[in-house]
């Protein structure tokens, strides 16, 4: 199975190639630093994914600032009429508030698609 992505800790990057150094190469997201990583087969990639978070997480340590954790405020969504009208009876049907509903709804999904993200720890 083909896979674009890879979890350490709770950090997920994203993988592509990159013809101009012909190595694979790693972007952390979710975190409001710049952290990249490059290695010429899948295992050094994974090294280095590692290795990128620990010294993410060091660096935090030593500088002061808190790492920022992934994913970190509010979420705001935008529905039109017709979203509004079922996101309001699938809730209802469920006995619960849209906030409820919502949270919980984003809440599995969101962890289905974490759970497809292989974890190199």
């Amino acid at each position: 199975m083909l896979k674009n992505r890879m979890r350490y800790k709770q950090y997920v990057a994203e993988i592509g190639y990159d013809d101009s150094a012909d190595a694979f190469h790693g972007r952390i997201v979710g975190v409001p630093d710049l952290i990249d990583f490059y290695g010429s087969s899948p295992k050094e990639l994974r090294h280095e994914f590692r290795q990128s978070v620990e010294e993410y997480l060091q660096w935090c340590a030593e500088s002061g600032p808190p790492p920022e954790p992934p994913w970190r405020g509010t979420v705001t969504l935008r529905a039109d009429d017709e979203l509004r009208q079922r996101l309001l009876l699938a809730a209802s049907a469920s006995r619960k508030s849209v906030q409820a509903w919502s949270r919980e709804v984003l809440d599995r999904e969101s962890r289905k698609v974490l759970e497809e993200v292989p974890d190199i720890s």
